[in-house]
């Protein structure tokens, strides 16, 4: 093996960053120091190997304080984001419960509804003690994040019509957040593997609702012409930003429909007064049965709550 192979072997004490800024005049130093002395005397190589042992320790020491200082600042950002998310996952869970309980629920939307909440509230729980470092360390925040994602899978089971962004918030969050507290030693490779494992699940959501076809997944229960009847009529609805349109229910051809706003869609019917509009997957709506025919009913989607109250 040649004089600067070996130091070029020696080199790798060195931190990655500093070899790849200054390793090349190193190596050029070192020619200049193997033209001038004899390479094959020990005293040589022992002025080289304690050049080495001084420096590149230190060095070390000092890129491993940088890197858990940049390590720091993104947790802690990393933090403020997940307490943020999960105070507006209470909030928005509270306002459907407020919204929704104006009208027809049934005992698994509500408990969907609070497996929500709790879940939100460990995500936050798990941001304050990443953002406040605890003497507990991590652990807390691991077991919080755990919990927050069972919970938010259980509450996706039971209302399979959760918004794409409450799923990439209570799936991937909880996910790149615990491969950071894990391993937060590395902040390069677990920052990329956490954005990367984000916009997988960010992306993947709406691309697999694209490409689903509602008529496979969605079921369609048969009614007797008398059960769509005590559904037929005109109701009220009051948006969820506000204002107000009319939904227009009539059957044609032994299938129900709804008509609102110059747009008419069927309605697939799943059990116990809930339907599901042809063609969008992600609204629900849940009427009232009182005498024999339909009341009023509760629509979700998305973006909300609307009420709709039979006016004839």
């Amino acid at each position: 093996m040649s004089a600067e192979r070996f130091y070029r072997l020696l080199l790798r004490a060195y931190p990655p960053d500093f070899r790849a800024e200054y390793g090349g005049e190193m190596v050029v130093l070192f020619r200049d120091q193997c033209r001038e002395s004899d390479v094959r005397s020990l005293g040589f190589w022992a002025r080289v190997l304690c050049d080495v042992a001084r420096s590149a320790p230190a060095l070390r020491v000092e890129a491993w304080r940088e890197n858990n200082r940049t390590m720091e600042v993104i947790m802690k950002l990393a933090a403020i984001l997940t307490g943020l998310l999960g105070a507006f996952g209470i909030a928005n869970a509270l306002v459907e419960w407020v919204a929704g309980s104006k009208g027809a629920n049934d005992g698994t939307w509500v408990l969907a509804v609070v497996l929500g909440i709790f879940a939100s509230a460990l995500l936050l729980g798990a941001g304050v003690v990443i953002l406040l470092q605890t003497r507990w360390g991590w652990q807390p925040a691991r077991l919080a994040l755990v919990a927050s994602f069972v919970l938010f899978v259980a509450a996706r089971l039971l209302f399979p019509w959760m918004s794409y962004f409450s799923q990439l918030v209570g799936f991937g969050l909880p996910v790149a957040l615990l491969i950071a507290v894990y391993r937060p030693s590395k902040p390069s490779t677990l920052g990329a593997a956490s954005i990367v494992l984000l916009l997988v699940f960010g992306l993947s959501a709406p691309a697999a609702a694209a490409q689903a076809k509602p008529g496979d997944t969605v079921k369609d229960l048969p009614l007797t012409a008398a059960e769509r009847q005590s559904f037929v009529g005109s109701y009220s609805v009051t948006l969820p930003l506000g204002g107000g349109s009319v939904v227009r229910i009539f059957e044609e051809d032994g299938v129900l429909k709804a008509l609102s706003d110059g747009e008419t869609h069927r309605l697939l019917y799943q059990g116990n007064g809930v339907f599901r509009p042809d063609g969008l997957a992600d609204f629900v709506l849940t009427f009232v049965i009182e005498g024999g025919r339909a009341t009023r009913f509760t629509g979700r989607k998305p973006d909300g709550v609307m009420e709709g109250v039979r006016t004839q």
